[in-house]
């Protein structure tokens, strides 16, 4: 498939309430009983359209429960809450070889899909997500005109390794058969924290969720970002993945006329985790790290330092 072509879907945006109920109705219909019931994608809404909707994309092996929590303080502000199932993830076997088919396709296509069922859900769309989720609200931003936009430490490069080079790692590593690599080699299955999330990654689709970011880094070269506002929050302690990446993102977008980019980044002084949302998660800290989510996100202010 050409490369510009992989990044493109055509909008079509659920026209009513009812319509896109009945579309994310569609959707759970399409799963197979190798998902996990709980796993499955998510929907809350007050009964009706509401004024605003947020859709949270979840990370690389993990699933929607991923943010259960955090989609709480949203309810509560009166938001109506998508949380998309990516294809592959939520399986009841957590060591599944099926997510080595992940593409580039695959993650446009499920982000375009929930981008369009949420238009019709509420007046204002906003799109959030974390890593690999990250990457999909990045696709979100550049290509689909809502109301905010706020990844968290996409999945962008690597920690310590220039960004130029990105490309030739994950190019060479998605010509070489997948291979299946532990988060934890040294507990390998027995991976504490959430226990709907894989205890391992498929090479192939980190490859992919790679390329997804370095081909949308490449169109914020030259095209505007679509949507009308765009928070980029990262995490000064995170060794997962590049800070610097994000921030000459940032900037691209800035050079390029976005209409709105703010970036925040949470102090290394946290000494915080690269998953940040998901409460089950060892050493994760919610409820210091939820607060300040829901204040970029809701409030569009940066948090102060929390007194530790």
């Amino acid at each position: 498939m050409n490369t510009a072509a992989e990044l493109i879907v055509t909008p079509n945006p659920a026209a009513s309430y009812a319509e896109a109920c009945g579309r994310f109705a569609a959707q759970l219909e399409r799963d197979t009983p190798a998902i996990d019931p709980l796993s499955r994608a998510r929907l809350t809404t007050p009964g009706r359209r509401a004024e605003r909707v947020i859709v949270f994309f979840h990370g690389l092996t993990n699933a929607p429960r991923q943010f259960e929590k955090l989609s709480e303080r949203f309810i509560a502000r009166g938001y109506a809450v998508l949380v998309p199932r990516v294809p592959y993830h939520g399986y009841r076997d957590r060591m599944t070889t099926d997510l080595a088919n992940l593409t580039v396709r695959d993650l446009v296509e499920v982000t375009a899909e929930a981008v369009d069922l949420a238009a019709g859900l509420a007046d204002e769309v906003t799109v959030s997500g974390i890593s690999m989720g990250g990457i999909q609200a990045i696709w979100a931003a550049q290509y689909r005109p809502v109301a905010l936009a706020a990844p968290i430490a996409p999945a962008l490069g690597l920690p310590k390794i220039p960004y130029a080079t990105t490309g030739a790692i994950f190019g060479a590593m998605g010509r070489f058969p997948n291979r299946f690599m532990w988060w934890d080699p040294r507990v390998k299955d027995k991976l504490p924290g959430p226990p709907y999330a894989y205890p391992r990654f498929a090479t192939h689709a980190l490859v992919a969720t790679q390329r997804l970011g370095l081909r949308l880094m490449e169109v914020a070269r030259t095209e505007r970002p679509a949507a009308q506002r765009i928070w980029m929050i990262s995490n000064d302690a995170d060794l997962a993945v590049s800070n610097s990446a994000a921030a000459t993102l940032v900037r691209r977008w800035i050079a390029s006329g976005a209409a709105s980019v703010q970036a925040y980044r949470f102090p290394r002084q946290l000494k915080l985790f690269h998953d940040v949302v998901d409460p089950l998660q060892p050493n994760a800290q919610p409820e210091l790290v939820h607060p300040m989510l829901e204040q970029i996100i809701v409030d569009g202010q940066p948090p102060e330092m929390p007194k530790l």
